[in-house]
Order: structure tokens, then sequence, then C-alpha cells
């Protein structure tokens, strides 16, 4: 259960809403990011392309969303789904190549104001300093390495997430909730394998040693994550859940739950936002998504502590939300799906001031 805002925590989001806008960043200026391209030039390239998608589908999701509530209707456009998951399997495989799509995606971050888009950014610089830190062999503390990242990343006020885990419950009880996931199922899932391959890369990283085995295993993830990008049986399919770190990469808590907190914390935002996005009822979908923001960066907002925040995560399944990285799962760990649980109680929309209650 979210806890109502009171009048000092609006004060304090509105404040932070007139903070100075946050612009993006080159990974390289958290310190460490180029020996990801060093040593994994493959996984780099990946990543960047996955950003890439996420920016052309916040773009076309904001027009898409803008075309179905000026039709006054709550259905999506015909085609615009199964279009949008090709244009963007295509962009991630890496069929697609040109500088125009880079332009592309820039412009659908934008889409969502400088502010928002300069947070992701700086959250996407971090993955990828957080992925180069454990995949230099010349880090021998990677625990001070990893700390000394979330310092740099969390200096930087006005475009750094909490480093403690929002409950889980903001993906199920907001305004919006479920508006993506529901109108457009596949493009969550195949934004959904991407998150997946970001945490499942860690594993290798963090479990095997550098040289062949821990290639292998890097390579063994991104055919896994490319075998998501289907409607086939799982594993070789979307995930079904939200993949979130302790689920999918235990030995990344263990060394800097902190980072791990702030890669859930990116994740569960970029959802919020699409669900914002695809809402028939988000008359201002703009003003939502800063809403939503502001929410996320208040630290002291619908917080919870390190146990409910992994037992939560496991709770939705394992199998669900991509499998193990590097071992084949292929049936449900648990007996159910765990995310009613978050609706026990009766459905309670969250209190994220400017956000209408419905």
């Amino acid at each position: 259960m979210f806890p109502r805002v009171s009048t000092v925590c609006l004060a304090a989001v509105l404040l932070a809403a007139a903070a100075p806008e946050a612009r993006g960043q080159d990974a390289g200026e958290l310190g460490q990011a180029d020996a990801l391209r060093r040593h994994h030039p493959g996984l780099y390239d990946l990543l960047g392309r996955l950003e890439r998608a996420h920016g052309v589908l916040f773009g076309e999701l904001a027009g898409e969303g803008e075309s179905v509530r000026a039709n006054g209707g709550e259905v999506p456009t015909p085609g615009f789904e199964a279009d949008l998951v090709g244009r963007l399997t295509s962009l991630v495989q890496g069929e697609e190549r040109s500088a125009e799509v880079a332009g592309v995606a820039d412009a659908g971050y934008e889409a969502l104001g400088s502010r928002t888009a300069g947070i992701i950014r700086w959250g996407h610089a971090f993955q990828r300093e957080v992925l180069s830190i454990l995949a230099d062999p010349a880090v021998t503390d990677r625990n001070a390495a990893l700390s000394a990242a979330v310092g740099v990343y969390r200096g930087r006020a006005e475009a750094a997430l909490p480093n403690v885990p929002k409950n889980m419950d903001v993906l199920y009880g907001h305004p919006y909730a479920l508006a993506f996931r529901t109108g457009y199922p596949d493009l969550d899932g195949l934004l959904w394998a991407g998150h997946w391959l970001r945490l499942a890369t860690t594993e290798p990283l963090t479990d095997l040693p550098p040289g062949p085995d821990r290639l292998a295993g890097v390579d063994t993830v991104a055919t896994r994550h490319h075998g998501k990008l289907s409607h086939g049986e799982p594993p070789q399919s979307f995930p079904s859940e939200l993949p979130l770190a302790p689920a999918i990469a235990p030995g990344f808590i263990w060394l800097s739950p902190e980072s791990a907190m702030i890669w859930d914390n990116l994740s569960m935002l970029l959802e919020v936002i699409a669900d914002v996005l695809a809402s028939p009822e988000a008359v201002d979908a703009r003003g939502a998504v800063d809403a939503a923001v502001d929410f996320f960066m208040e630290a002291d907002l619908a917080v919870t502590d390190q146990d409910e925040w992994e037992i939560m995560a496991l709770r939705h399944g394992i199998f669900f939300q991509g499998g193990f990285p590097l071992a084949v799962m292929t049936e449900n760990e648990r007996n159910s799906s765990g995310h009613a649980a978050h609706l026990a109680g009766g459905r309670r929309l969250m209190a994220i001031p400017g956000m209408p209650r419905r």
C-alpha cells in the first residue's frame, strides 16, 4: 500500500520538478564504460540498440496514444503493434544501422520532455558503467568500484533515481496501470526481453572468471535474448512479467544491492511511462509523465526494504521474468503468477501528485 502524500512531500515534489533539467551523458563520463566496449564490443553495441529501440517506442507510443484519445476510442490502432514490433525487432537485431534511427530515438526520448529524457539517459549510462566494471579484469575491488559508481550517479541529484527500492505496487496501483501491458502486450514483452538481457549479462560477469568461459557465458545470454524475440514456447518467447534483479541477477545484488535497486527503479519508471502514453484515459499525458517522474525521483515515497523487494520480485516468478541466464528453464517454478499479490486487498490507486484518481 502506498502512503498518501503529505503537504510537505508534495512541496518537495514540486521543488524537484523545478530543478535544472538533466542532459544526456555519454557512457564514458562515469569513468569505466570504455571497458565494456573493449572486452565485449558485441554486447556494447546490443545495449545501444536496445536504448535506441526504447526511444523509438516512446515516440511512436506517444503519437499512438494521442491518436486513440483524439478518436474517442479505447482500442489500439489496427496494425500499430505488429508493425512496431517488427520494426523494433529489426533494430535490436542490428538490421538497421543508419544514423536516422538514432535521430528518431532521440526525438522519442525528447517527446517525454528534456528532464525525463535526461533521467533515462543517465540511468542507461549507469547501467553501462556497472557492466563495464564487472567486465573489466583490471578492477580488483568490484564492490568498491560499484559503490563509487553509485556515488557518481547519485551525485547528479537532478538526474538520479533513488538507490532504495520502490514498492512494486507502483506498477499495479497508479491511475493508468497496465494500460501498456494490456493494450500492447507484444511491445511490452519485447522491451522486457531487453531488461532481461541487461540483468542476465551480469551473471556471467559476476560468476565466471575472465577468459573463454566468461566470453561463452556472455554469448549464451545474447543468444537467449534473441531467442526471446518471438511468440514461441518459453524460454523462446517474450517474458510475461517485468524482469527484476532479485529473480534474474542474484550475483549482482550480492556485489551491489544499491546498483540493482537503481536498475529496477529505472525499469519500473519506464513501464509506468509507457502505461501513461498508452492509456486512453491520460488526457494530459505529458503532465502525467512528469508527475510519475517526480514520484520516482522522491526517495522517501513508496519505498520498501531490501527483503520485501527481493521477496516480491521472486513472487512474480523467475520463469515468467525470462528464466535463468545460464541454465534452461522450461517450467514455472511457482504454482501461479505472483502478480495478484499486489491486489490482494482490493485495487488501490497510488497517490501520485499531479495524476488524477479514477
